[in-house]
């Protein structure tokens, strides 16, 4: 009998199931014939399993929306099925809203000022929708290793479901009821403080409201991918802390720019975190894969000697500096336009006026003193050390900026060039970087592309697996051309101090 197979397969992809040790060799087994599968779509076909394909480079627009929603469906019964969980979170969605709403209104009452009141009317807003959203790290933590643990995920695996049309479910379900409870929470807090107040911020509102929904994605999109990831709901509370701490840096920004009543800053902030919770997304879908995520085992031994295999591992058979450049050529094309992007940038906001000049200065000055006084070795060293710090700064943040930071690395110093060069002229502003320039910039753009392609290997997913590997070789490339980067400054600081 002929292997069954899925149309879109092609025939050197068919490989065996595992069940079966025979089929390690592909001949000679009878169950070839009951089950295939390919490795290269993770399509798996028998008489009584109907031929589905899982393609991980499926978009959110191809997905069956119903299935996806039958997924969503049951998960959101399991949600509230439990009636503790359900009395927990409607209580705490009217509780908080209502004693926020006494504070403000005491406030009021009781003379303290207008102007006060009504910032702190919209700080409540604020925290009420902020607190109800902590439910979605909960939720989504619970989402894939929480089912593991009580083997009721093996079901929901083992259905004719698109890997897509999974993820989706669960990301749906915890959206929808982070959301109903972070609006449920500013519907309350609304109605119980500003009628009868005579202020009622409807600009500052819609786009906090708008925020509200990019953050609890970005929460979940993130705690889902941890989900996915870890081995025991304990470990995966451990790794929440890594959304938590910058969730918290972040809602932080959200207050200030809250304080300072500049609603076009919110709608900047939102799109932030728009940007960010897509990119969390589409890792999560290209990164999710069901037997991957039904092989990982628990409790792997040695985890410290496996840590240094990987880290050893990464430093191995990698390219020397010319064809690193030659494969890095993109991403140090990126880093090489934010100098002319910089400039441009920070020549229009000087005479534009956008930036004025005391803002600026301080940077520029701080620039000028990092050389110090003293003899020309002292400023050499000083001025190594500030580039130095620098060059080994990016390479950390673009783990946690995507890249970004590599990009500001040319950035900063191309837009400080621009505003130098507004406030006097371009022949002036480039003097200053003459001649140490001709070896910094090539440096910075060298350090910046490395980072980008850190960050780019950070946001990369793949069902196959193999993140770490490639984030831990984007970093071992990094480490390995500072061997080039570090004289480079040297070379550069010495131009500076003697011809500078």
């Amino acid at each position: 009998m002929a292997m069954l197979r899925s149309a879109s397969c092609p025939p050197a992809a068919r490989w065996p199931s595992g069940t079966c040790r025979p089929c390690a060799f592909g001949l000679g087994c009878r169950c070839g014939a009951r089950r295939a599968s390919c490795r290269l779509c993770r399509t798996s076909t028998s008489r009584s399993f109907p031929a589905t394909q899982a393609t991980t480079n499926m978009s959110w627009l191809d997905l069956d929306r119903r299935k996806a929603g039958l997924v969503a469906a049951r998960d959101l019964r399991d949600a509230v099925s439990e009636l503790r969980l359900i009395l927990a979170m409607v209580g705490l969605t009217i509780a908080i809203p209502v004693a926020s709403a006494i504070g403000v209104r005491g406030l009021a009452l009781y003379g303290g000022g207008t102007a006060v009141v009504n910032r702190l009317s919209v700080v409540g807003a604020f925290f009420v929708v902020f607190i109800p959203a902590s439910f979605s790290l909960v939720l989504a933590l619970e989402s894939f290793v929480g089912e593991r643990e009580r083997t009721t995920l093996e079901v929901l695996i083992s259905t004719p479901l698109k890997e897509a049309e999974i993820y989706a479910g669960k990301v749906a379900a915890v959206l929808a009821i982070s959301l109903a409870l972070c609006y449920g929470g500013l519907a309350v807090y609304c109605l119980a403080v500003f009628p009868g107040l005579g202020y009622f911020p409807l600009d500052v509102l819609i786009a906090l409201g708008l925020s509200t929904i990019c953050q609890v994605a970005a929460m979940v999109a993130g705690a889902v991918i941890i989900s996915l990831n870890a081995r025991t709901m304990r470990a995966a509370n451990v790794m929440a802390s890594f959304i938590i701490l910058p969730m918290s840096v972040a809602l932080q920004v959200e207050a200030a720019l809250i304080l300072l009543g500049r609603t076009e800053f919110l709608w900047g902030f939102a799109g932030l975190m728009t940007v960010l919770a897509a990119i969390l997304l589409r890792m999560g879908l290209k990164g999710f894969s069901r037997e991957a995520l039904l092989a990982r085992d628990a409790g792997l031994r040695r985890p410290m000697q496996r840590a240094a295999n990987a880290l050893r591992a990464s430093f191995q058979r990698r390219p020397g500096i010319l064809r690193l450049l030659w494969w890095r050529r993109t991403a140090l094309l990126v880093a090489a336009f934010g100098l002319p992007a910089g400039a441009v940038a920070g020549y229009v906001a000087g005479i534009t006026g956008a930036i004025r000049a005391p803002v600026v200065k301080p940077a520029l000055s701080a620039l000028i003193a990092a050389a110090g006084d003293g003899t020309q070795l002292d400023q050499a060293l000083s001025i190594v050390s500030h580039n130095l710090l620098a060059i080994l700064l990016v390479a950390p943040l673009a783990l946690i900026t995507a890249g970004l930071s590599g990009f500001l690395l040319t950035f900063l110093p191309g837009f400080l060039l621009g505003f130098a060069a507004s406030q006097s002229s371009w022949s002036i502003a480039l003097t200053g970087i003459i001649p140490n320039g001709l070896v910094e910039i090539p440096v910075a753009i060298i350090a910046g592309g490395l980072a980008i392609h850190i960050g780019a290997a950070v946001i990369h997913m793949e069902a196959s697996g193999g993140w770490t590997a490639r984030v831990l070789a984007a970093g071992a490339d990094y480490v390995r051309a500072l061997r080039w980067l570090v004289p480079g400054l040297i070379v550069a600081a010495v131009l500076e101090v003697r011809f500078g």
